[in-house]
């Protein structure tokens, strides 16, 4: 029974998980931020007080590295922010791309109205002033929801210029009054300032006097506190005084201008309105072709508002008829632009609203399916529930004749482990035997291995007397051979010294293998002291030894052009070293070197016999 239980718990538990894992997958994703998005915080407080810092810091970030597509649209917007505000002009999407894919359909109302101004500011780098239009009128109708009003206020003036482009002067002025107060409200004087220029200037060519008086006092009070923009005001005061002064001032103000080359194209149409005013209208023309043809402001609104009348002034009718025709034939087709536009936006804010419409009712629609497969679950776990509620009695029924029988199971699986025990003890019994068996074999093998190595050091003893015996007999040979060199007269004392040295050793040390007594060989261990510690003097009196006792071996390789440190060193291999010995001894790193030295002297190749074994076969030739 406890088993069905666990079984059913198990069950209810994976239903369970089964209906909570979507929730629990968009909550861990949603609450999943990756390391940029702290980076993009950063960035964002430098954006207002160091855009270049911020540019810096988002150029950082590694695009691979942005997790979901939030995260990916917040770095465009805050990247087409950075670069605008670095007054960094672009005509791709590629960059903002992706906040347009995001937030025009799930942003908040000032993602969208941000993500709407760079969209269309990139369709005014393009210079496509109808799709930006339509990008602008829909971030107008975010106004009353969203609070970013320096956005908004940018927006307009970009509008304003559109507007002005399209010959709307009213929508110029109207849109840069309405962003110069919300340039005041929240403390941006320089930005109030310069949206007030613009709207002054648009006051004065619709012929507003009042209002542009109203507004030459506000821009007044705003140079003195931001005077670098006092150049255009000077601009805009000169159109002013030529557009509404009498003609003795406006001819003051075109008197005092010398150089017209250090004027721009807007200042000229300001000079030709002027001169039209004194009904000079030649020079009013000359300054008005002064604008070069291929400038953009030949296609602007002032230009072809004033160029009738130049051309009317100068009497060329025609020309001036065609001009006026031309500027009509613009403004009708700029207002029809405007009114498409307004037209399509409405349309596509209708279908955004019926769009969304749509999502409340698939959202709704899911909302009820998932509650509906909910109840079916419920409904499920409770049949399954109240079956096995049911089958309870039959299990504990099943459970106790099972219960019964497991124990008649247990007796006789009792009475087998009793048989099963005494057989293993029979078993053991036997093993114990065998052991044994086996024990004795090992020891009478071990006897057999013992005696095998008393034979083999039997054996190793009786050589190493054949060999003592040899060594002796070499000794009696070679002390022999001293005390015959010592009868010589001719050899000089440091040679006889040596000899008898080596005599008196020999002596001693044969003695104490016959006798076999340490006594005698006490002078052989103090010369193996002596030459233990003086290498230098034992290698020459070894030398020295062999020239007495072997002149014609040392005479050899004295011919074959061996230093006395090679003599040294051959005398070495003479005496019974070997290579590796001698190295030890005579503790110098190079020992190698010298050997390569002396086989090439000898004329022994690298892969020729041993060094030390050419020595003592040649020492016994000669």
């Amino acid at each position: 029974m406890a088993t069905v239980i666990e079984k059913m718990r198990k069950l209810i538990l994976f239903i369970f998980l089964i209906m909570t894992l979507p929730f629990m997958v968009m909550f861990i994703g949603c609450g999943h931020k990756s390391e940029a998005w702290d980076t993009m915080d950063t960035a964002e407080v430098l954006m207002d007080s160091m855009p270049d810092s911020a540019l810096t810091v988002l150029s950082s970030i590694e695009k691979t590295s942005l997790g979901d597509d939030k995260e990916k649209a917040r770095y465009a917007l805050l990247m087409s922010m950075a670069l605008d505000k670095n007054y960094i002009d672009t005509t791709s999407f590629d960059v903002l791309q992706p906040a347009i894919d995001y937030y025009l359909e799930k942003g908040t109302p000032e993602e969208r109205l941000r993500t709407l101004y760079y969209q269309g500011c990139i369709f005014l780098n393009k210079s496509d002033f109808d799709m930006a239009m339509q990008c602008y009128l829909k971030a107008e109708d975010l106004k009353d929801e969203c609070k970013d009003t320096i956005t908004y206020a940018n927006m307009l003036v970009a509008q304003g210029n559109i507007y002005a482009k399209s010959c709307q002067i009213e929508g110029y002025v109207r849109n840069n009054l309405c962003a110069s107060e919300l340039y005041n409200k929240i403390g941006e004087q320089r930005r109030e300032l310069s949206s007030l220029i613009r709207a002054l200037d648009g006051c004065i060519s619709l012929g507003n006097i009042e209002r542009s008086d109203s507004l030459m006092s506000r821009t007044d009070s705003l140079v003195q506190i931001h005077p670098e923009l006092n150049e255009a005001s000077i601009r805009v005061k000169m159109t002013y005084g030529i557009r509404f002064n009498s003609d003795s001032v406006i001819n003051n103000i075109l008197g005092s201008i010398s150089d017209l080359t250090q004027y721009d194209d807007e200042t000229k149409l300001d000079i030709t309105l002027g001169y039209l005013n004194l009904n000079e209208p030649l020079k009013a023309k000359m300054i008005f072709e002064s604008i070069a043809p291929d400038n953009p402001k030949t296609n602007s609104f002032r230009y072809i508002s004033i160029k009738p009348e130049v051309l009317e002034a100068a009497g060329e009718y025609e020309k001036a008829l065609d001009a006026y025709k031309k500027f009509h034939s613009t403004v009708e087709s700029e207002n029809s632009k405007i009114y498409s536009q307004k037209t399509t936006v409405a349309q596509e804010l209708h279908e955004i609203k019926i769009n969304h419409l749509y999502s409340i009712q698939r959202k709704n629609m899911q909302i009820w399916l998932g509650l509906c497969v909910l109840l079916i679950l419920i409904i499920v776990i409770c049949i399954i529930y109240y079956q096995l509620r049911l089958g309870k009695i039959k299990r504990i029924i099943s459970e106790q004749e099972q219960s019964r029988l497991q124990l008649e199971n247990e007796n006789l699986q009792k009475q087998k482990s009793v048989l099963e025990l005494e057989r293993h003890n029979a078993q053991l019994e036997c093993e114990k035997q065998n052991l044994a068996t086996e024990n004795m074999k090992l020891k009478i093998s071990q006897l057999e291995s013992d005696k095998h190595n008393a034979e083999l050091e039997i054996e190793k003893k009786n050589l190493a007397a054949e060999n003592m015996r040899l060594k002796i007999s070499q000794l009696e040979s070679e002390g022999e051979h001293l005390k015959e060199l010592l009868t010589e007269a001719k050899l000089s004392k440091p040679v006889l010294d040596a000899i008898k040295e080596r005599s008196d050793i020999l002596n001693g040390l044969l003695a104490a293998k016959i006798s076999d007594n340490d006594t005698y060989s006490k002078p052989y261990d103090i010369w193996i002291n002596q030459i233990t510690e003086d290498r230098k003097s034992f290698m020459n009196s070894t030398r020295l030894a062999f020239r007495a006792s072997h002149p014609a071996f040392m005479k050899y390789l004295e011919d074959h052009g061996l230093t006395e440190s090679e003599l040294n060193y051959v005398c070495l291999y003479a005496i019974g070293l070997r290579g590796k010995e001698i190295g030890e001894y005579i503790q110098i790193k190079r020992h190698y070197h010298t050997s390569t030295d002396i086989r090439k002297k000898l004329g022994l190749k690298e892969d020729d016999t041993n060094l030390g074994l050419h020595i003592r076969n040649l020492m016994k030739k000669l």
